[in-house]
């Protein structure tokens, strides 16, 4: 019964998904500088359009909470970059079988998958310091694992903890 409880307990802190954001920026860059903002939306950004919506709608709240103010003669240049891709699941249950006798053994083993394909999503946001020709200042990109089927209060819930977690580290500490 013990076992079970453990097995049970490991394949639900496996299965949780994370959010890794990894990032990138111009040491250079004189971030105290930067006030103004506005999104370079030319591109596809390849998010739903409800999905971009909330995207850029969190992203305006924390950066408003940090001081910006998204304008048309902007200072920072955003681009947003998404893509989605499936992996298959990393959850096993493994079996084996093995028998012996005398001084010779035999086994076999293996795993059999447990659950189906699993959603994953990849942000890059970019910012352009549009002051000094455009260049890029700074970079987050993220990856989390995606619910196919959220409600949009879900999905709402995702992309705020996401961008939360995404500008968690910006500005870069001098």
């Amino acid at each position: 019964m013990r076992i079970l409880i453990l097995v049970c307990l490991a394949v639900l802190i496996t299965s949780c998904g994370t959010t890794y954001v990894d990032y990138d920026y111009d040491e250079k860059a004189s971030f105290d500088l930067y006030k103004t903002y506005q999104y370079d939306l030319r591109e596809p950004t390849g998010f739903s359009e409800f999905d971009e919506r909330r995207f850029i709608k969190f992203t305006d709240s924390v950066l408003e909470s940090k001081g910006y103010t998204r304008t048309d003669y902007n200072s920072l240049s955003i681009q947003i970059q998404a893509s989605e891709y499936e992996t298959s699941s990393r959850n096993r249950l493994g079996v084996g079988f093995g028998g012996g006798g005398g001084n010779v053994g035999v086994g076999v083993s293996g795993g059999i998958p447990i659950g189906g394909r699993e959603q994953h999503q990849q942000i890059t946001l970019e910012f352009y310091d549009m002051d000094h020709g455009g260049k890029l200042v700074w970079q987050a990109i993220s990856e989390s694992d995606v619910k196919t089927k959220a409600t949009p209060n879900q999905r709402d819930a995702y992309f705020r903890k996401l961008v939360e977690k995404i500008f968690k580290k910006y500005p870069p500490k001098s």
